[in-house]
């Protein structure tokens, strides 16, 4: 034996009565099948030892297994997206539930409309996978294309990416591939989906330098056609007979990041992307409010796409980077013989510049370190993003030989991700940095709903090695000012878009369901536009606008959903997620039997392999049970020369553990059995031995579930 652990008045009534005889005699006959078939259990039961003990009925085994079988699918389809429940007022339905049956009665609209569909990012399991159809006639245009990170509900799954299916059957009419920044959130997918859905790609110089960063990832060969837009000039570019595109620049956490107006034959749509309002941004680019203020005067918007993230976050932004730098500057002043390690996004890119302006005034050298920040400073550099200082930057190889005093290190790990370069300092398990009692660690981030907890960890790992912790929002400890700013917009901030615009229709999008309704109810009560012309909608959800704008409603759903795929970039199924998800709840037990073919005999005593459900060594007792059971149920099935079908002995002997398993552990663990049929001469008299000849190995698939 190896143990091994690792885890349906006249005619019509005599029709009815003859139905109902019919169908009386068909239960008869299926109760007889079902009674011959618990006679065959019960009889198995009596002639093996082991089930006759049990003390747990079949059912209610049957019923547990089926019971984690429903929570399983219930965790692995947080992403599934079919008719999503919105009961809102603003659903488009007057607060009715939408249906399939209502789907069946829709009648197509007759001549072309502007239809505009959520591909994903609305109402999702969490924040991303943004992405937008835009369809009238025969032309398509498609903004973003985001990824969404699932959690720890997801064992292996590092993130999802919207299902092109919709639009790879229409890859045709695609006219064009537009993004409004380069957060992974709108561009993530892009390297999966775009050889799917072929098209001309329109953005800013910095989010191209991004795009084309991620196709040096990409393993389809295809070579999109990249378009360079400057949103300070306000080109138009058409696509199609139907569209013309212009990007105008936003604020946000990135660089180059724009709002995409789209002029359609029924009007123009604006798409705010992620955004802010800054007084003074790093780089002097401010939002280009004045450029959308002179559309919605000479031509009017039609409909406003805005983003909801921060939307129900009361009042405005009261601090800009340039403060977060000052604060930086007075750590670095009152901690003049430390180390200063701030950590923050890869994608902070006027943050870091903030950072090695600082560092240049007070006389230290500059380290980066994480691959995430290390990539998208190359993309800053190439696009002009991000200016260096003369003599500030060092490798982090060359950092240790510099005075503590005069060292900044800028890193990635703020959100207490356990592989990131903070994380690796803190355990010692960096090449070059092992933190210290003088260390100074500088958060300039806020945790992401969810993440809070890693944030601790990380930071209680920090605090444990000596070192000091400044957090942003934590005055009482250390009142250095801010060290964080939000890269989107508050309730006011809204307030004034929505107002400047004065769109005809809303759509709130990006965001989860509780923040799209927010800021449908902002943009009703704070802003006057009525509630008809509002949408809270799911991805798949289709809104049709008539010719001239006179109209717009929802008409249904087109099938959307989610690809997920692990770290090396490679597609994970639904079915691989739930046995993952089986087997992190419940473990897995497997029993290896070898048989010998000619005397129907067991050749060894059965192997025993558990994962993740019980210790062998601590259940010798239970093994024994099983082991017993297993040699009884052989020995009967294999005698008097019977001709076994290995299937479903195998099936027969999964159903038996299982419910010998849960009679003593209360637990529904994968079952799997292997049945080795070895052609062996007998060693000795009693048909034992050694030497197979032939090996016929079959494994029944992992219990359904």
């Amino acid at each position: 034996m190896s143990d091994n652990n690792e885890g349906n008045q006249p005619q019509q009534q005599n029709r009815g009565n003859n139905r109902g005889q019919n169908n009386r005699r068909g239960n008869g006959q299926g109760n007889n099948q079902q009674n011959g078939q618990q006679g065959s259990r019960q009889q198995q039961a009596q002639q093996n030892s082991v089930l006759a003990r049990t003390q747990t009925r079949r059912g209610e085994v049957q019923r547990a297994a089926r019971r984690n079988s429903e929570l399983v699918t219930q965790i692995a389809g947080q992403h599934v997206i079919d008719v999503p429940v919105n009961k809102s007022v603003y659903n488009g339905y007057e607060g009715e539930q939408f249906t399939l049956i209502q789907q069946k009665r829709l009648k197509p609209t007759k001549g072309p409309v502007l239809r505009v569909i959520p591909i994903g990012g609305l109402g999702e399991m969490t924040i991303g996978k943004n992405m937008m159809a835009i369809e009238y006639d025969n032309d398509i245009i498609v903004v973003d294309m985001g990824l969404l990170f699932p959690g720890n509900d997801y064992p292996g799954i590092n993130y999802i990416v919207p299902d092109p299916t919709y639009l790879e059957e229409r890859k045709h009419k695609i006219r064009g591939l537009v993004f409004t920044h380069g957060h992974l959130d709108h561009i993530g997918a892009f390297k999966h989906l775009v050889h799917r859905i072929p098209a001309p790609v329109y953005a800013s110089k910095f989010t191209t330098g991004m795009l084309k960063k991620a196709m040096e990832e990409a393993t389809s060969g295809y070579q999109p056609q990249f378009n360079e837009l400057n949103p300070d000039t306000h080109e138009r570019v058409q696509l199609g007979d139907s569209f013309s595109i212009e990007l105008v620049r936003v604020n946000h956490s990135i660089p180059d990041a724009t709002a995409v107006v789209i002029r359609t034959p029924v009007g123009v749509l604006v798409d705010t992307g992620d955004w802010r309002f800054e007084e003074n941004p790093v780089d002097g680019r401010k939002f280009d409010l004045e450029r959308l203020e002179q559309i919605s005067r000479e031509e009017g918007i039609t409909l406003l796409m805005n983003e909801s993230t921060n939307c129900d976050s009361a009042g405005t932004h009261t601090h800009g980077e340039h403060e977060i730098a000052q604060s930086f500057g007075a750590i670095m002043d009152h901690h003049k013989d430390s180390r200063i390690m701030i950590s923050t996004f890869s994608s902070q890119i006027h943050r870091m510049q903030m950072v090695l302006e600082q560092a240049k005034l007070k006389g230290r050298k500059v380290a980066f370190a994480g691959y995430s920040m290390l990539q998208n400073l190359e993309v800053s550099l190439r696009a002009n993003a991000i200016k260096i200082p003369k003599d500030v930057i060092v490798r982090m190889e060359d950092i240790t030989k510099l005075p503590d005093g005069k060292v900044v290190i800028v890193c990635t790990g703020s959100q207490g991700e356990f592989n990131a370069v903070l994380n690796r300092m803190a355990t010692g398990a960096h090449k070059y940095i092992k933190i210290k009692r003088s260390d100074i660690i500088v958060f300039s981030s806020n945790p992401i709903p969810g993440n809070e907890k890693y944030v601790v960890r990380t930071v209680d790992g920090l605090m444990r090695e000596g070192s000091d912790v400044v957090q942003n929002k934590k005055p009482a400890l250390d009142d250095f000012g801010p060290l964080h700013l939000s890269g989107h917009g508050y309730h006011e901030d809204h307030i004034k878009l929505i107002n400047a615009l004065k769109p005809k229709y809303y759509l709130p999008i990006h965001g989860e369901f509780h923040m799209l309704v927010h800021n449908a109810e902002l943009a009703e009560k704070e802003c006057g536009i009525p509630k008809e012309n509002i949408f809270v909608a799911d991805s798949g959800d289709v809104i049709e606008i008539q010719p001239g704008g006179n109209g717009a409603k929802k008409v249904g759903r087109v099938p959307v959903g989610g690809i997920m795929y692990d770290d090396s970039g490679e597609e994970v199924s639904e079915i691989v997620l739930k046995d993952r998800i089986h087997m992190s709840n419940e473990g897995m037990f497997v029993v290896v039997l070898t048989v010998s073919k000619k005397t129907g005999r067991l050749l060894t005593s059965p192997d025993i392999i558990s994962r993740g459900f019980i210790y062998l060594r601590d259940s010798e007792e239970l093994m024994n049970t099983i082991r017993q059971y297993l040699k009884q149920k052989i020995a009967r099935s294999y005698g008097a020369g019977r001709k076994v079908d290995l299937d479903d002995l195998k099936r027969e002997i999964k159903d038996d553990v299982a419910h010998v398993l849960y009679d003593q552990t209360r637990r529904t663990p994968i079952v799997i059995t292997v049945i080795n049929e070895i052609s062996a001469a007998p060693a000795n008299g009693n048909g034992e031995g050694r030497g197979p000849q032939q090996n016929q190995q079959r494994e029944l698939p992992p219990q359904g579930v």
